[in-house]
């Protein structure tokens, strides 16, 4: 068979995609064909088979309800996140909890996954069909939202308007940028439509978590990660009711899931688990682990994403790489997407984060004898923007000064080694602020993020601030201040961030669960861990003894 060529395959594939909101007639009859075929994807994806097995063996082995009811959410087929709350609600079945799922039936004119106004029935007759599929599998209880949302599980059939819109929108003020893949929607021409859809949506799912709170009663809401739109207007439904709402998100460390019992799991808060641990020296096996751990990352290995599979790291290379004159001193500034909800309405002592790099290039621009390396994300060539970091730097200082350099997210450069040529490192809220502290680096922190404020960072709280550290040499970090980086660094890999070996995922699919229900109870102490606390409210921070791989 012929290989149909690069760029033909890539005009095709996104016909008939879930995601298109309205791509012409082509596009929905395609969408049409694809559909049994998009299906069968997702449950090969989910290994349906094996989660089956496992489901089966639990009703056969799980003790007499004895504990708490638990309402977990599936609201999107994403297989990754789908098989931990899955997974952990058969666990949490194994130690007697009474567990409903709720999903989501469709309905939403307007979500993270498509515009169902536009494009119905998808993309619910893909991503719905497949979380109805898990709860069916799984054999709980399901509440669908869609049986109570106003209109009905028809997406077309949803009101245009809704009373209080803006204070539904604004519970969508993470869902809407993610969306649309830009921190400020009204840069994307139309985008205002799918605005109230959201807004209405919000609303819809309001009323619906009110019917089914009052028809299950739980005592537990579980859904991932607190920020997206539905699970938000659950958990504030939940909230007035004192229902507790633990939440969950695949952390930046290969393996492992973030867990929270009253922040949302991305805001990753370790402000009490650093008030314990902030005066106790790591011990020889803790700061091996974390040498460990922090090297890996270097190659890729222990983060949750790896962007590039050989990254230049020869200092020599990249010095002639960026044209940086011999005894320059470099100063290195790392951006976030934009829309992410790590950066998303973080802001301190800039507007944004696009006016934070304006502001940097302004600090150096005449700076004799200073070069600014600014390292754009390669998570925008990953996962693709509408609001490109250089662009919109450009937009806010037109010409570059001589002495900028910026390295674009497809440039295959060892962000670490950038790091390692660095006299100061500029960061807004991204983790390699962190991690260049814990190498003696000093860095000066504009957003706010987990570890500004922990004394080993210079704070900004304005631009007056940022060049005055541009102008300065604040020279290598104090052996004082290293050492609350790396007791920091370790509490927040380490303590934070919960090895989950049961589950394995990547590339969107499942690559490893559990087929026993023996190996729910008992197999696993960080699974045991994470359900026990899901089930008692204590914290989610890992004593010592489960602390070390």
């Amino acid at each position: 068979m012929t290989p149909i060529p690069d760029t033909l395959r890539e005009r095709l594939s996104p016909l008939g995609n879930m995601h298109n909101s309205d791509g012409g007639a082509v596009d929905r009859a395609v969408a049409r064909v694809r559909r049994p075929a998009d299906r069968a994807y997702l449950r090969r994806a989910q290994d349906l088979r094996r989660l089956a097995a496992l489901a089966r063996d639990v009703r056969a082995a799980a003790p007499p309800v004895t504990g708490p009811r638990v309402l977990v959410a599936t609201l999107r087929y994403w297989c990754d996140h789908a098989a931990f709350e899955n997974v952990l609600a058969l666990a949490l079945r194994m130690r007697g909890a009474d567990v409903a799922h709720v999903v989501c039936g469709g309905g939403q004119p307007a979500c993270e996954v498509g515009w169902a106004r536009r494009a119905e029935p998808r993309p619910c007759d893909r991503c719905a069909h497949h979380t109805a599929t898990l709860a069916q599998t799984t054999g709980f209880p399901a509440f669908r939202l869609a049986d109570h949302l106003p209109w009905g599980p028809s997406a077309g059939d949803a009101p245009a308007d809704v009373p209080d819109i803006e204070a539904a929108i604004d519970v969508a003020n993470i869902s809407i940028p993610w969306f649309f893949k830009v921190a400020d929607h009204t840069l994307i021409e139309g985008s205002q439509a799918a605005v109230r859809d959201f807004g209405v949506a919000m609303s819809g799912v309001t009323a619906a978590a009110e019917r089914i709170l009052d028809a299950f009663e739980p005592e537990v809401f579980f859904s991932l990660n607190g920020l997206f739109g539905p699970e938000r207007a659950i958990r504030r439904v939940a909230a007035a009711r004192g229902i507790r709402s633990p939440t969950y998100e695949i952390a930046p460390r290969a393996g492992a899931l973030v867990v929270s019992q009253t922040h949302p799991a991305p805001e990753m808060n370790p402000d009490a688990a650093w008030a314990l641990h902030r005066e106790r020296p790591l011990t020889p096996a803790q700061s091996a682990a974390l040498d460990e751990l922090l090297a890996g990352r270097v190659r890729g290995t222990t983060s949750h994403e790896r962007y590039f599979e050989t990254p230049e790291e020869d200092l020599a290379v990249l010095r002639r790489d960026l044209a940086i004159p011999d005894g320059a001193r470099v100063i290195s500034l790392f951006t976030n997407l934009s829309w992410d909800s790590a950066c998303l309405y973080h802001d301190i002592a800039y507007p944004s984060m696009a006016d934070w790099m304006a502001g940097a290039v302004r600090a150096v621009d005449g700076l004799d004898g200073t070069v600014l390396v600014l390292r754009v994300h390669p998570a925008e060539e990953r996962w693709g923007t509408h609001e490109r970091a250089e662009d919109a730097l450009r937009a806010r200082v037109g010409e570059l000064p001589g002495n900028v350099r910026v390295v674009g997210p497809d440039r295959p450069l060892s962000s670490y080694a950038i790091v390692d040529l660095s006299a100061l490192v500029l960061a807004y809220t991204t983790t390699v602020g962190l991690e260049a502290a814990v190498r003696g680096v000093p860095v000066a922190v504009a957003g706010e993020t987990h570890y500004r404020g922990r004394g080993f960072t210079i704070d900004l709280d304005g631009h007056d601030d940022l060049v005055a550290a541009v102008r300065s040499a604040p020279g290598r970090l104090t052996a004082e201040q290293l050492e609350l980086a790396r007791r920091y660094a370790f509490t927040f890999f380490f303590r934070v961030m919960v090895p989950f070996p049961s589950v394995r995922v990547g590339g969107g699919r499942v690559l490893e669960m559990p087929e026993r229900a023996g190996r729910l109870v008992g197999a696993d102490p960080h699974l045991d861990w994470v359900a026990d606390r899901i089930l008692d409210g204590a914290p989610f921070f890992l004593p010592d003894h489960l602390a070390l791989p």
